[in-house]
C-alpha cells in the first residue's frame, strides 16, 4: 500500500521543481509534531492499535498540514486551489476523513463565494457531502449534496449533478431504501445521455449491481458488475476496481459459493493496496470473515473480522463496525456463546438503529431471530424475524422472504 511518504512525494513531483522539493524535505525534518487527542464513541481498541493509529493520523496530518503551508507563498492561486483538491481526494481514500473535511472547507474559505469559482466551490461541497456520508452523518450528507447540486444546475454542469444523484443514491441504499435509491438511479442516468463518460456508466452499473443483489436478481446483477469491471479495467482505475471485485465476492456470497467468493474478496484487497484504498479494505475483510464463519472456521473468521475492525475504527465507519459485531455475534452462536452473541448483535442493531439503517437493522434482527430460535425464546425470535420479514416483503427480495417464513414455521 503507498505510504504517506509515497503519497506527497508524487504531488511534490507534480507541482514543484526539485529544488523547491529539496527545500521543503529539509523544511519538514526541523518541523516537530504537534500531539492530537484521539476520539471515539464506540469502545476502545487495544492499547497499542491505539498508539499506532494516533502516530499514524498525527504523521499524516501534520505532512499535509506542513505541505499546505509551505505551497501557499509558492504556487499560484489556481495551483494552490488545484493541490489541495487533490489532498483532498487522497485524504479520503487513507481514511483520513478529519483532514480531508479540513482541506475542502479551507478550499470554500479562499474562494469565499467568487463566481468565477463556482464549480469548485460544488465540488468542494460534494465532497464534503460524501465525507459525511461515509459517518453516516445523513442529513449533513444531504445538505452538502443539495447546495452542490443547485451549483451544478447553475451551470449545467451534468458530471456534477450526476455524482450528486448517484451519492443520493448510495445513501438511500445504505440506509436501506431501495426504492428511493432507485429513484436517484434514475435520475443520474438521465444526465448520462448528455455526458458520455464511461467512468460515470461504470459507477451506475455497480449501484445497479448492489440493488439487483440485495433484490436476489443474481443474474442482472453479475452482468452489471461485469459490465463496470471491464470498463474500469480498460481505465486502469484501481479503486473502482476494487470496488466491483468486492462486489462479486458479495454477490457469490449470496449464492453460497463461498471459494468464488474468497476468490473475489481477494482480488479486490489487492486492488486496495495497490490503490492504497482503506474504505473497501475493510469491508473485504470483513466479508471474509462471515464466510469462514460459514465454513466453521472460527479462528480464521475473528481474525479477519478484527483486522476489519482496525480500519474502521480508523475511518470512524460506524456502518461497518455494526456489521463487524453482527459477525461476531454469527461467531458467537456458532460456538455456544449465546450471551456473548446476543450482546453483539444487540449492539449492532442499536447502532443501525441510531444511524436508521434499515437495511442492516433488517439482516441484524434475522440473526437475532435465529439465536433466539435456538435459545427457544419463541416470542423475541417471532418479534425480531417479523421485522425482517416486512423490510424484505417490501423490497420484494423474495429469497429471503421464503428463508424467513420457513424459519417462523418451524
Amino acid at each position: 500500500m503507498p505510504t504517506i511518504v509515497n503519497i506527497i512525494d508524487k504531488l511534490l513531483q507534480s507541482y514543484f521543481g526539485p529544488d523547491q522539493i529539496s527545500e521543503y524535505k529539509k523544511m519538514l525534518t526541523l518541523n516537530s509534531i504537534p500531539k492530537k487527542p484521539f476520539k471515539s464513541s464506540l469502545n476502545k481498541p487495544t492499547k497499542n492499535q491505539l498508539d499506532s493509529e494516533i502516530a499514524s493520523s498525527q504523521n499524516y496530518h501534520t505532512n499535509v498540514n506542513f505541505l499546505i503551508t509551505f505551497a501557499e507563498t509558492r504556487l499560484e492561486n489556481q495551483k494552490f486551489i488545484e493541490l489541495q483538491l487533490s489532498l483532498g481526494e487522497v485524504s479520503i481514500s487513507q481514511g483520513e476523513l478529519g483532514t480531508a473535511s479540513e482541506i475542502y472547507n479551507h478550499v470554500l474559505s479562499l474562494i469565499n463565494n467568487d463566481p468565477q469559482k463556482e464549480n469548485i466551490t460544488a465540488y468542494s461541497l460534494l465532497s464534503l457531502g460524501d465525507i459525511a456520508s461515509r459517518q453516516a452523518e445523513w442529513e449533513k450528507s444531504i445538505s452538502f449534496i443539495n447546495k452542490a447540486n443547485k451549483l451544478f444546475e447553475k451551470q449545467k454542469d451534468y458530471k456534477g449533478k450526476f455524482r450528486c444523484e448517484n451519492l443520493l443514491g448510495t445513501i438511500a441504499g445504505d440506509r436501506g431504501d431501495l426504492k428511493k435509491a432507485n429513484k436517484h438511479f434514475e435520475k443520474s442516468f438521465a444526465y448520462l445521455s448528455k455526458k458520455k463518460d464511461v467512468a460515470l456508466i461504470g459507477m451506475l452499473e455497480i449501484n445497479l449491481g448492489i440493488l439487483n443483489n440485495i433484490q436476489g436478481d443474481y443474474d442482472s446483477a453479475f452482468m452489471y458488475y461485469q459490465r463496470a469491471l471491464i470498463k474500469f479495467e480498460q481505465l486502469q482505475d484501481f479503486r473502482r476496481i476494487t470496488e466491483v471485485r468486492h462486489n462479486l465476492g458479495m454477490l457469490f456470497t449470496e449464492k453460497q459459493e463461498y471459494q468464488a467468493a474468497l476468490g473475489e474478496f481477494d482480488l479486490s484487497i489487492s486492488s486496495s493496496l495497490k490503490a492504497g484504498y482503506l474504505p473497501t479494505l475493510a469491508l473485504s475483510y470483513l466479508s471474509k470473515a462471515f464466510i469462514y464463519t460459514q465454513l466453521e472456521d472460527f479462528p480464521l473468521a475473528n481474525a479477519f473480522a478484527d483486522k476489519s475492525m482496525e480500519i474502521c475504527f480508523k475511518l470512524n465507519d460506524r456502518l461497518s463496525i455494526a456489521d463487524i459485531y453482527k459477525i461476531k455475534g454469527i461467531i458467537g452462536r456458532k460456538i455456544k456463546n449465546f450471551k456473548g452473541a446476543e450482546n453483539y448483535l444487540l449492539s449492532s442493531l442499536r447502532i443501525n438503529e441510531e444511524l436508521e439503517n434499515i437495511l442492516n437493522q433488517a439482516e441484524t434482527s434475522y440473526e437475532l431471530g435465529v439465536l433466539y430460535i435456538e435459545l427457544n425464546k419463541k416470542d423475541e425470535a417471532e418479534k425480531h424475524l417479523k421485522f425482517a420479514l416486512n423490510y424484505y416483503r417490501k423490497q420484494k427480495a423474495p429469497q429471503m422472504v421464503n428463508k424467513i417464513q420457513s424459519l417462523m414455521s418451524k
